[in-house]
């Protein structure tokens, strides 16, 4: 311990309630483990965790180190955080970023360098700011995505819930037709066109031999073509773990979770499920809530009399409440959005009024601050059966059961997340479904569940 408070003081940093504890706990066996599997670190907002956990690579001496972003904003965050810490950090950019040629390929432009690479000057003179970049540094800021191009003992998985959420891909019809135009080979357009339109079925079934047989085809096209194609869209479509169609839409999604390292996160559902490793500083400042249990999204219970009823009850807050901010899947979303003041709107305005309903998993599900008075979560967002139960099989398979709880509890915590960013944020959490009361212990960490507001 006197080692963690001695650096502390060292960096003149001021520690918080519970950093040096937390701190000497990471550097004596948390990072350690982490070399060897998944370890989790889950603090509240506002406890300082990036300081800590480098204040503990420091103290262990477990440098250099991988540190992996969601988003290059907060790789900016990142590196002024080391840089305070006496630490050399380099942000690796991906190829959108620095490739010169990603204006012409757009994002086939993965798939052109890893086939392709050898055409390009700029890695022929190892002048290629991808692949060659200052290996003197401390910490590497990269994102989920990058290629891993330098091994380092550990890798920090930051904001780590969205490793949980299930990321999703989807193409309209059309987009799948025209990629299915852009084939040369007959025999492979007439199997995908069965697998995707001549079937009854809402899942999807590609297999790893048709995968393979479209990737040589896409490259085939992209190479010879020499520009942007629409069969790269599909071929990232079928990449995912699982496809399925619904509301007009062929969909992807998959989790990947990391095999090893420290997955740091405010909010990790079902943490001793995801690892053994596990170091979880309470939340001292926990958010109203209730859960209407007259309420369901199920899907072979929300039929027309239930979305009706959906529908009264957000009227109902809407009498009482100026802002009401609604998450709901797109199937949920589509049979109440009539009584919406704002539907999935390109931006929302700051002085925004009313009923606003946006999409679990959409673009506003993560990343963005939205002020409200109160917030819905309309249904338990799980991914449809047939999804759900593939997702549960996979996650098996490396030793993670209910996967499909897990993620559809994180989605839950992170559109809640949205209006509830700083302190100052104290709206009324509602969890409008009954199958939420299965879970009220494990969401009673973040939520002081209260009877429901007079309606």
């Amino acid at each position: 311990m006197k080692h963690v408070v001695e650096e502390f003081h060292r960096l003149g940093l001021k520690p918080r309630p519970g950093q040096v504890e937390a701190a000497q706990i990471l550097a004596t066996s948390m990072l350690e483990a982490a070399t060897r599997e998944r370890a989790v670190f889950i603090a509240p907002p506002g406890f300082g965790k990036t300081p800590t956990v480098l204040v503990a690579l420091r103290v262990s001496r477990t440098l250099p180190a991988t540190w992996r972003v969601r988003s290059y904003m907060l790789a900016h965050h990142i590196s002024e955080q080391c840089a305070m810490c006496e630490l050399r950090p380099e942000i690796l950019l991906g190829r959108e970023k620095v490739c010169p040629l990603y204006q012409r390929y757009k994002h086939d432009i993965h798939e052109w360098c890893r086939a392709a690479r050898h055409r390009c000057s700029l890695f022929r003179a190892r002048t290629c700011p991808y692949f060659f970049f200052n290996v003197e540094a401390d910490v590497f800021i990269a994102h989920y995505n990058r290629a891993q191009l330098l091994p380092t003992p550990v890798t920090i998985w930051d904001e780590a819930h969205n490793l949980l959420a299930a990321r999703e891909y989807c193409l309209s019809m059309e987009d799948v037709t025209n990629a299915l135009a852009e084939m040369e080979d007959p025999a492979l357009r007439e199997t995908l066109d069965e697998s995707f339109f001549r079937t009854s079925s809402t899942t999807i079934e590609i297999g790893a031999d048709l995968k393979e047989w479209l990737y040589r085809e896409y490259l085939r096209v992209l190479l010879s073509r020499d520009k942007p194609t629409v069969l790269g869209k599909l071929y990232r479509l079928v990449k995912h773990d699982f496809i399925y169609f619904e509301e007009g839409r062929f969909c992807g999604a998959c989790i990947s979770l990391p095999r090893r390292g420290l997955l740091v996160s405010a909010t990790l559902p079902m943490a001793h499920q995801i690892a053994a490793a596990v170091l979880e500083i309470p939340w001292q400042r926990k958010l109203r809530a209730f859960i209407a249990s007259h309420l369901t999204t199920r899907f072979d219970e929300f039929d027309d009399k239930m979305a009706e009823r959906a529908k009264a009850f957000l009227l109902k807050l809407h009498k009482k409440y100026e802002r009401i901010l609604v998450f709901a899947t797109q199937r949920v979303a589509k049979r109440v959005a009539s009584i919406a003041t704002l539907y999935e709107p390109e931006s929302v305005p700051a002085d925004w009024r009313g009923v606003l309903l946006l999409h679990t998993r959409g673009r506003f599900g993560e990343g963005v601050d939205i002020r409200a008075d109160v917030v819905v979560v309309l249904g338990a967002p799980y991914l449809p059966p047939g999804p759900n139960e593939k997702l549960n099989r996979a996650m098996e398979q490396i030793g993670i059961r209910n996967a499909s709880e897990i993620t559809m509890l994180n989605t839950t915590l992170q559109c809640v997340g949205r209006a509830t960013r700083t302190p100052k944020d104290d709206p009324l959490i509602i969890l409008a479904d009954y199958r939420f009361k299965r879970y009220e212990g494990e969401l009673s960490k973040y939520f002081e569940f209260t009877e429901g507001p007079e309606l």
